[in-house]
């Protein structure tokens, strides 16, 4: 194999290394470590669908090569590239026959080589898909471990005997259907897959695979990749003696998860994995977890003892299972916001919506007809501008779809012809069948690149591509989309400039406001000295909120409306399209110090600084001084009693990040439960603006007037404390729109008026202007002319984290997704009929 003169012979990166900490105010014990995965945009690549330069219809490597400038552009920085390596291609090479050499029809490992210099030179970091659970059957270790029962490589995968009366070893599933056993006849035993017939797992047990694991692990770092992105590395351990699993509803085969992902005992594989492996070089791992919740994925990603950098975790993506393809945007919230605070002070997220395993995120989540910019545009900035490393899957960029393909022989994928013939073997009709894959099909996400309106859009001169093209090319591409300026993609190019210019979007601290809007996910990203208010519209529906900071069109950095916003000053009633997002930062820099204390200014006494994070508390309506009183002693009294109890939890040995979380909560819960609601004054007393002194000025806790160079750093966990509380009982809450105000939107999009009435009525938390019945309405109407009118609490303190352990995690499973899709399409046939009969009436 023929080295690059230019290549170092070790992992060398032509980037130089940030090695450089940065202190985290809000978190006065802990290293925030400066990592270049952290700062980059990552690009996922299906190779077989990117680009085709040879006339095969099947993507290549040269393909790559060919397009690694649209990357740079878009400003993604680290690429992924799925599986590259010999295989069959039972399952589009994730079955692998052989770990040191590249598919034929991908090219040859000169081409690698190349691909590694090509992105090098680039000032770009690669990765490569490694799959470790399993191999091909056409492998030659399995190919000698099923030869004999004595052959020296037979424990390298595991067998065993069946049962009496010709039974599998277990009743285990298959997670693509049907039995996880196989019947060899040469040597009368089973082999164990997870996956395909033809996708045996290996046995981690034995000393001697895994020692051959790490060697081929070793041999691609030689080469000078950057790191792996590490398939399925959740289920290498299984339970041990491999029992059945309860069967109570007497199947025939049992979803067999709980045996084996994420099994007592994976810790320690892992950790000579990483030992053995990467440790060694200056990469980046992501693992794919499934099966991890935040709570153990400390022990997965600390940056201290975490066996990988990341971990992309699926209880996000699964959630459009779990509502039928209506995304539940409560759900995600506490899911994402889970992920965000859990790893906050001790590892880091892999952000990312699509992938080659998922449908396309505006046909499942989104409405990819009538808002499909829109809807594109919001889901990107949602994830993108978390804590984590965003991961972009090619095609997203500019909001490729499902598809809906007439026949099975139009699908690959060999997970959906498993089900297809499972179903048929039950009579289902054909056309049943293809709905449920018209909806949960992977296949939805591999049709190839739009490059172009061209023949198979420029992706394939060849007359036949290896699975067809989606034939909405001809309108979604990338030339057509390069030249407006309102497209997908530069909506992405914007996007991802706007997190590579403000450092707060990466090393910033992420909190969640408006918790319990329906509509809106809306959440802050805050370091020394900005804060970024992240605020999207989910739902196919306007949304109406207030925020307790007030938002200026000079603090604007990003919106997905075609017009401009009207200018607009400390504005904190908002009305927002469907899909709307607006990004802010507040650089509390540029503004003037109100309460600047001097260098030399002697130290506030304790209890000052007591009575400044009660003013940071207090409601922005000015009340009488009896009130005042009240309420202050009220709130001394609170948090008294909170800061003691939080800082004994602090100061434990905590074992992860979950009990930090848990240990505010209940702090929290124990400090509302003993602050009674204050009573509605009988009087008020308001002073003319004119008339306030700073002594009697109220600083909120995002107050541009905060002096954050010289504030404590015990001041600095008080107020952000003071964001994530619920310590008030009194929401403004924005007057409900008239009916005039309620009319259909106008195409262009355009912005709302901003400049709604700021005068609060006072209700009780989370106040929605509409009962539940008319809720349970909006839920299932696409009416852009109904309002959500809900608000969040004063100060922003809306949150209580306590609610972020209400979900499990809901294992993906193909089954699983199958029957909520049977159910989604029952619904829609109730809703038809109901439509007709209204109609005949």
């Amino acid at each position: 194999m023929a080295e690059s003169s230019e290549k170092p012979t070790t992992n060398q990166s032509p980037i130089p290394k940030l090695d450089t900490t940065i202190k985290s105010s809000f978190h006065a014990t802990n290293d925030v470590r400066r990592k270049w995965w952290k700062e980059s945009i990552a690009y996922q690549i299906y190779p077989r669908s990117f680009q085709d330069t040879n006339g095969d219809g099947i993507g290549d490597i040269r393909g790559i090569i060919q397009r690694l400038d649209h990357i740079k552009e878009l400003g993604a920085d680290l690429i992924w590239i799925c599986p590259i390596y010999k295989s069959p291609n039972d399952d589009n090479g994730y079955d692998i026959s052989d770990y040191q050499q590249i598919m034929d029809v991908f090219g040859t490992m000169e081409e690698v080589e190349e691909l590694i210099k090509a992105v090098h030179d680039r000032k770009m970091r690669i990765i490569f898909d490694l799959v470790l659970n399993h191999t091909s059957d056409e492998h030659p270790w399995f190919i000698e471990s099923r030869s004999s029962r004595t052959n020296p490589k037979r424990d390298w995968y595991i067998w065993r005997d069946g049962k009496p009366g010709g039974l599998r070893p277990n009743n285990w599933e298959s997670i693509f259907n049907g039995s996880a056993w196989e019947y060899d006849k040469e040597t009368d035993q089973y082999y164990l897959h997870l996956f395909s017939r033809k996708m045996p797992d290996v046995n981690w047990e034995c000393a001697e695979l895994r020692e051959q694991l790490y060697k081929v692990t070793n041999w691609w770092l030689d080469r000078g990749i950057d790191g792996f992105r590490i398939d399925a590395i959740s289920h290498i351990k299984k339970k041990p003696g491999l029992p059945d699993l309860p069967n109570p509803k007497q199947l025939e085969f049992v979803s067999s998860f709980d045996y084996h992902m994420n099994v007592e005992g994976i810790e320690d594989y892992l950790s000579e994995f990483k030992r053995e492996t990467y440790s060694k070089y200056d990469v980046v791992t992501v693992g794919e977890a499934n099966g991890v919740g935040v709570d153990q994925a400390v022990d997965w990603v600390s940056e201290e003892k975490g066996k990988f950098n990341m971990i992309f975790q699926f209880e996000a993506t699964n959630l459009w299972e779990k509502t039928l393809g209506t995304l539940d945007v409560l759900a995600l919230k506490r899911i994402m916001t889970r992920w965000e605070k859990g790893l906050e002070k001790f590892g880091w997220n892999a952000l990312f919506i699509e992938n080659h395993d998922k449908p396309r995120i505006v046909s499942t989540w989104g409405n990819d007809k009538e808002y499909w910019r829109d809807c594109a545009t919001t889901f990107a900035t949602v994830y993108m501008l978390m804590m984590g490393t965003p991961f972009i899957y090619q095609g997203q960029e500019i909001g490729m779809t499902n598809v809906r393909f007439p026949s099975i022989n139009d699908y690959p994928d060999v997970a959906a012809k498993n089900f297809y013939n499972l179903e048929l073997a039950k009579g289902i009709d054909h056309n049943e069948i293809m709905q449920i894959i018209y909806i949960t099909g992977r296949d939805n996400a591999r049709t190839p690149m739009q490059w172009d309106d061209s023949l198979n859009s420029g992706f394939s001169t060849s007359q036949q591509t290896w699975i067809g093209v989606n034939p909405n090319y001809v309108r979604i591409n990338v030339a057509q989309q390069e030249k407006d300026e309102h497209s997908i993609l530069n909506f992405y190019k914007r996007l991802i400039r706007v997190r590579k210019e403000n450092d707060v979007f990466v090393y910033g601290i992420y909190d969640l406001i408006l918790s319990s809007h329906k509509q809106i996910y809306g959440y802050t990203r805050t370091s020394d000295t900005k804060r970024a208010y992240v605020l999207t519209n989910l739902t196919d529906r306007a949304a109406q909120f207030t925020l307790y900071q007030g938002l200026s069109t000079s603090q604007l950095v990003l919106s997905n409306l075609t017009e401009p916003v009207p200018e607009h000053k400390d504005e904190k009633s908002f009305k927002f399209h469907p899909y709307e997002i607006r990004v802010y930062i507040i650089d509390y820099k540029k503004k003037e110090h109100h309460h600047r204390r001097h260098p030399h200014e002697k130290k506030k006494h304790a209890t000052d600084e007591l009575d400044d994070v009660e003013a940071a508390l207090s409601p922005e309506t000015t009340k009488t001084a009896d009130s005042n009183a009240s309420l202050t002693k009220r709130q001394k009294a609170a948090l008294d009693k909170l800061e003691q109890m939080s800082n004994n939890a602090l100061q434990e040995p905590l074992q992860d990040a979950r009990s930090i979380l848990e240990a505010v909560a209940a702090a929290t819960t124990k400090v509302l439960s003993e602050t009674q609601p204050l009573e509605k004054p009988k009087s008020t007393t308001t002073k003319s603006i004119s008339d306030t002194t700073d002594s009697d000025k109220v600083i909120s806790a995002d107050s541009a007037e905060i002096d954050l160079e010289h504030e404590p750093i015990q001041k600095k966990r008080e107020r952000q404390r003071s964001l994530v509380l619920n310590l008030e009982n009194i929401t403004p809450t924005p007057p409900v729109a008239s009916s005039s105000e309620q009319t259909t939107l106008d195409q262009p999009r355009r912005s709302f008026s901003t400049q709604a009435s700021s005068k609060p009525s006072l209700k009780g938390h989370h106040a929605d202007s509409s009962s539940d019945e008319d809720d349970s309405q909006d839920k299932r109407t696409t009416s852009t002319s109904e309002l959500e009118d809900e608000t969040s609490d004063t100060g922003g303190k809306d949150i209580d984290y306590a609610v972020l352990y209400d979900d499990s995690i809901e294992d993906f499973s193909f089954t699983y997704a199958r029957e909520q899709a049977k159910k989604r399409l029952l619904r829609e046939q109730q809703e038809t009929m109901l439509k007709q009969i209204k109609e005949q009436e």
